[in-house]
């Protein structure tokens, strides 16, 4: 092919291929891609039968993709491709190019290009081009496209196209890379500041503050496994989380096109402002003086739960979960209750709240009610998970924790407070007797959550992150993250299910646990997520435990016959949280086996206030309500009838439990069971003094 060469129209070749590109950006298979030459990676490739230099015994071979090797160096990169360039065994030369500077993904120019040309373009004008960049023809597409490769006269691949993709008579000008392809596997997220979530994997190790430039904390902040475990369930789930799950956060405002927010334009769904019931979620207030202010506190709490994935390496518990934001910035009966009616009615899967009344009062019975209804129909009817902040101390109350109150102490809600990165509890956490988990976040010597923040300047707000973010605030939406990915494992589980992963897969820190293994400051205990999405697919998640309730225990899953071909007279569901199964009838035989809430059993013959369920497997009576075939309660439930004008109902069986309900004379209830000290359980967490209850 004759090489046409006219100045008027191009510089020379040489001087187009002699000015260095190390940045690209161009179009390509019909997006846009920014991508840079690696710093530390070339590649080669040598002449057909020239032989290697042989490498020295012990020492690692070089990446191969296909005729390629990768050649790796710490630095100098120019010059040692230059001097491989040089060498007579080496046919090409090239740098690698990756994606957002990650060197794990060595893409490499082959030295084809694909064009297509304009429909119309002269045949002349297009040989003209190709014969201008000095390439030849390898394959003839069709009447129009072209495959091409570059000469030594040529510019590299990557700039060619980007010169190419300039003409007017181009339409398309793609250069062709050659990489390893991978497999399905999780590959865990990566990023310059991954390390610095140690709420999601604490190694002990330092870490860079991310607002701080150069700054690190310690490692007499940390220590090694004060986590959730969120990294390490990643890994069992090989994803990071499912897209179909939705969280709603209701908090103050949220800066929904901060990148952890917005992440592929798809993560924002049905926003609601309570109080004006309008898609207005901004973060911006306006305070009595007048002057304009940006509420931070609902972006990081919602990054915390569901942040996407960013170039940074900061990213939520749950990133692939989608955000519900639900804006509160007024506390009114009418605003909470259609706050949480926006949740129930767009499909929540999880409510996590960071926020509450700034003094101790009672919610409203119509609130108390209102979010009663959302727990229990939500999710269609399986139950909507609530996870309420327990609340910090601060300088108005002189530093001193209190006691939980309004939207932490509703029975139906989860109340979480706050560990460290040292596996204390943070002194600043309210607490009380319905505390159901901790999770990491600041406190005491520990150190602070990395994540997205928002700031104003001028008129305009500021996107940005912090490794300061922290409080209850924090260790809320971690929580809710991690039952992000439970329901991602197993989408199918109730309310119930939940909170008995939740609780039995908990780590014991510190100390102050009562006999059933509750806390007031640190509820079951620390929020582990591997064991819990190990639970909630179906795996014992070494929770010390006990087995699970998939054990043989005669349950819902087999026939109705027992030990020697036995068939059960009844049948039985386990009333308790849970309940033992163990090897003969009575405490001091050993435990088999573990059953949940609402599990079903066969029930065999009844042996000194024992249940036999199956071969060597006994249960306490006491905690088995026995059932008619169809389902429902058989005859001889006990129900019982309110004497007194009015009765509390509280969250345990004595006075120094939180109440949580009051029954009015004449009200009739089930009871369930009844405590050693008198005390009749008529539902979940409710109980009531049995001297002021009638059998009937």
């Amino acid at each position: 092919m004759g090489r046409h060469r006219s100045s008027s129209i191009v510089p020379s070749s040489s001087t187009m291929a002699s000015k260095k590109v190390n940045k690209a950006t161009l179009k390509f298979g019909g997006e846009t891609i920014s991508l840079s030459k690696s710093k530390t990676q070339a590649a080669i490739r040598y002449n057909p039968g020239m032989k290697r230099e042989k490498k020295r015994k012990n020492t690692e071979l070089p990446e191969q993709i296909r005729d390629f090797e990768v050649v790796k160096v710490s630095r100098g990169l120019d010059q040692k491709l230059d001097a491989l360039r040089a060498q007579p065994e080496v046919s090409v030369g090239t740098h690698v190019w990756v994606f957002d500077g990650e060197e794990d993904s060595p893409m490499i120019p082959t030295g084809y290009l694909y064009i297509e040309f304009k429909e119309g373009t002269p045949y002349e004008k297009e040989q003209a081009l190709i014969e201008e960049f000095h390439l030849n023809v390898r394959q003839v597409v069709s009447a129009d496209a072209y495959r091409v490769t570059t000469t030594p006269e040529s510019p590299n691949p990557v700039k060619c196209a980007m010169l190419l993709q300039k003409k007017r008579i181009i339409k398309i000008a793609e250069p062709e890379f050659m990489a390893k392809p991978v497999t399905g596997d999780f590959n865990p997220p990566t990023g310059k500041f991954i390390g610095s979530q140690w709420h999601h994997e604490n190694n002990g190790n330092q870490i860079p503050i991310i607002d701080i430039p150069n700054a690190v904390y310690g490692t007499h902040h940390f220590k090694k496994g004060a986590d959730a475990k969120v990294r390490a369930a990643w890994d069992e789930l090989q994803s990071l989380g499912s897209k179909n799950i939705k969280i709603a956060v209701i908090d103050t405002g949220f800066a929904t096109d901060h990148p952890s927010l917005r992440g592929d334009g798809t993560k924002i769904r049905n926003s609601f402002n309570a109080a004006n019931r309008s898609a207005d979620v901004s973060p911006w207030f306006q305070a009595s003086d007048g002057s304009w202010g940006v509420f931070s506190h609902g972006t990081s709490c919602a990054a915390v739960a569901a942040g996407a994935w960013d170039s940074q390496g900061v990213l939520g518990a749950a990133p692939n979960a989608r955000i519900i934001p639900i804006k509160l910035d007024v506390l009114s009966d009418d605003a909470i209750q259609k706050a949480f009616e926006h949740a129930l009615l767009n499909g929540a899967d999880i409510i996590s709240c960071s926020l509450g009344f700034p003094k101790p009062v009672p919610l409203s019975t119509y609130v108390s009610n209102y979010i009663s209804r959302v727990a229990r129909d939500g999710r269609n009817g399986k139950g909507l998970p609530i996870f309420v902040a327990a609340g910090n101390a601060n300088p108005a109350s002189n530093n001193q924790p209190r006691p939980v109150s309004d939207f932490a102490a509703h029975p139906e809600v989860m109340c979480i407070t706050a560990s460290n990165s040292l596996d204390e509890s943070s002194s600043y956490t309210f607490f009380g007797p319905n505390t159901f988990l901790c999770a990491p976040s600041n406190g005491n010597e520990g150190v602070g959550i990395t994540t997205a923040t928002v700031s104003a300047s001028g008129g305009s707000l500021v996107h940005g992150y912090t490794s300061r973010f922290g409080g209850t605030s924090s260790a809320t939406p971690l929580t809710a993250g991690v039952c992000a990915l439970i329901l991602s494992a197993n989408p199918n589980l109730t309310l119930a299910e939940i909170k008995d992963i939740l609780r039995r897969s908990a780590d014991k820190i510190g100390g102050g646990y009562d006999p059933n293994g509750r806390s007031p400051k640190l509820g079951y205990g620390r929020l582990n997520a591997l064991r819990a999405v190990q639970m909630a697919m179906g795996n014992s998640g070494n929770s010390g435990s006990g087995s699970g309730s998939g054990s043989n225990t005669g349950g819902n899953t087999g026939g109705n016959t027992g030990g020697g071909g036995q068939t059960a007279s009844q049948r039985g569901k386990v009333i308790s949280k849970f309940l033992n199964v163990r090897s003969g009838p009575g405490t001091s035989n050993p435990k088999v086996a573990e059953l949940l809430q609402g599990d079903i059993v066969n029930l065999f013959e009844k042996v000194s206030g024992f249940w036999r369920i199956g071969t060597n497997q006994f249960v306490s009576a006491d905690y088995i309500q026995v059932i008619a075939n169809n389902g429902a309660p058989a005859p001889g439930v006990r129900k019982g009838k309110v004497t007194s004008s009015f009765l509390n109902v509280r969250t345990g069986p004595a006075t120094t439990n939180a109440k949580v309900g009051e029954l009015k004379q004449g009200a009739l209830v089930t009871i369930f069971e009844t405590s050693s000290n008198g005390w009749h359980r008529i539902g979940d967490a409710r109980w009531v003094i049995g001297t002021n209850i009638q059998e009937v």
